[in-house]
């Protein structure tokens, strides 16, 4: 009866799996934004505040995550790999952000096919971790389905480094052919490396998910 009524006492415990699968749609929702961005479709300054407005849902959710993982007694995987995913889930939105504020920053309005196949491959690579963050409710069962994604990620991520090489090879062509001056080829840089910066971090989450799975394999 004790042990009854402490239960009914404490707080609801939150369902790690949803909180994971609302931080993958405001991943989705942040890298569709940036595409449009990247593509014209959209006012920059509009959208890098639309942007920011996701980032801020992102880290009320991660904020749910931290809370609800030192409270909680019964969860799907272990207390420490809930704290890293939310972590890194919630990094994805940030650097995200980052980009938008480095094409703003930078004043940039046109991107080259390869970068905009790097947003592109953003957009799928956030797709999959939006498909697999449920399948976390039940990792042993449904493993083979999570590895399956989490292999599609990886897939993306080696694409988007070779889009990633040539961009730079063009950049570096045109510095040299005067078609741009340094501090663009430096910006221009950094900005290239902050978007594949997004798609690495969907790559560590996505062995991060196969690492916790097959604990439970």
């Amino acid at each position: 009866m004790a042990l009854n009524l402490f239960a009914a006492l404490m707080p609801p415990e939150e369902r790690f799996t949803v909180l994971f699968a609302d931080q993958a749609r405001c991943i989705v929702e942040a890298a569709t934004m940036l595409r449009a961005m990247m593509a014209g479709e959209v006012d920059f300054e509009r959208q890098v505040q639309a942007i920011r407005a996701v980032e801020h849902k992102a880290d009320a959710i991660a904020h749910k995550v931290f809370v609800a993982a030192n409270r909680t007694f019964n969860a799907p995987i272990d207390r420490e790999d809930i704290l890293a995913l939310g972590h890194e889930l919630d990094d994805v939105v940030d650097l995200i952000e980052d980009t938008v504020k480095g094409i703003a920053r930078y004043d940039v309005h046109t991107f080259p096919p390869e970068l905009m196949q790097m947003a592109d491959g953003i957009v799928a690579a956030a797709q999959r971790l939006s498909e697999v963050m449920p399948h976390l409710e039940a990792p042993s069962r449904r493993h083979r389905e999570i590895f399956r994604l989490c292999e599609e990620i990886a897939t993306i991520e080696r694409e988007i480094d070779v889009a990633f090489d040539h961009a730079l090879a063009t950049l570096r062509t045109q510095l040299r052919a005067g078609e741009i001056d340094v501090v663009a080829y430096i910006d221009r840089k950094e900005l290239y490396e902050l978007v594949e910066s997004v798609v690495d971090k969907c790559d560590d989450i996505a062995n991060a998910v196969q690492t916790i799975t097959t604990k439970h394999v």
